[in-house]
C-alpha cells in the first residue's frame, strides 16, 4: 500500500513539474513563416539604423502582415527603422509576409475576424489590443504610444487570446509530452526496483529471526 502511495505522489509531482511549459509550450502561429525586425529590414533591403538593436522578453511585440515589395508595408518598417534608437528597446517585431504565403494570410484574416477589425490591405499591424489598418505617418505618434503601453502592460497578445479562445491553452508540445512519458517510466521502474530490494531485506531479517528460532 505505501509502495503504491509512493508511485502516486512521484507520478502527480512529474505532472506539476511539467505544467509551467504545457502552457507556453507553443504560440498560436507556430509553423507559419515568420521574420524579425531585423530580417524583415533586409527582406525590403533597409539598412537597420540601430546597431545596438536586440530582441529581449520583455519588448512589446508588434504584429506585422505584410506583403514584400508593398511600398506602405515598406514605410512602416522605415518608420520603425527611425526610431529604433529611442524606441527600439521597447519593441520587437514578429512578420509576416501573406501576398506569397497562403497560410500567413488566412492567419491574418482570423486575426481580423477575432479582434473585428477587417483586414482591407497590408500591413495590417497589431500592438496589443490596438489594430491599426493600414499605414500613414499620421498614425506615427500612436504607434509610439501603443509601443509603451504595450511595454509596461504586455497581459493582453492577441494571439494568447485567440489560442484560449479555441481552447488550446494548454497544448503540449511532442517533445516535452515524450519527455513527461520517460521521466513517468523512470519514476515508476525506481519505485519498483526499490520495492524489490525492500523485500529482499524483509525477506532476510525474516529468514534470520527464523534461523535463529530454530537454535
Amino acid at each position: 500500500m505505501k509502495n503504491k502511495f509512493l508511485v502516486s505522489i512521484l507520478l502527480f509531482a512529474s505532472i506539476l513539474m511539467m505544467f509551467p511549459y504545457r502552457i507556453n509550450a507553443s504560440t498560436y502561429y507556430d509553423g507559419h513563416e515568420t521574420l524579425n525586425f531585423k530580417e524583415a529590414l533586409a527582406a525590403e533591403g533597409i539598412e537597420l539604423a540601430n546597431k545596438d538593436y536586440a530582441e529581449t522578453d520583455d519588448q512589446a511585440i508588434i504584429y506585422l502582415f505584410r506583403g514584400q515589395g508593398c511600398g506602405f508595408c515598406r514605410s512602416f518598417l522605415n518608420f520603425l527603422n527611425s526610431i529604433s534608437k529611442e524606441y527600439g528597446k521597447y519593441f520587437k517585431v514578429v512578420s509576416f509576409e501573406v501576398w506569397n504565403d497562403s497560410a500567413n494570410n488566412e492567419l491574418m484574416n482570423e486575426v481580423a475576424t477575432f479582434t473585428g477589425e477587417p483586414a482591407e490591405g497590408v500591413p495590417y499591424i497589431v500592438i496589443g489590443d490596438k489594430v491599426f489598418g493600414g499605414y500613414i505617418s499620421d498614425f506615427d505618434e500612436d504607434i509610439k504610444n501603443q509601443i509603451m503601453a504595450q511595454y509596461d502592460d504586455d497581459s493582453y497578445d492577441v494571439f494568447k487570446e485567440l489560442k484560449k479562445s479555441k481552447g488550446l491553452s494548454l497544448s503540449i508540445d511532442p517533445v516535452i509530452a515524450w519527455n513527461f512519458v520517460f521521466v513517468a517510466i523512470g519514476t515508476t521502474v525506481v519505485v519498483l526496483v526499490m520495492k524489490k530490494n525492500n523485500e529482499k531485506v524483509i525477506e532476510a531479517i525474516n529468514n534470520k529471526k527464523t534461523f535463529g528460532k530454530g537454535k
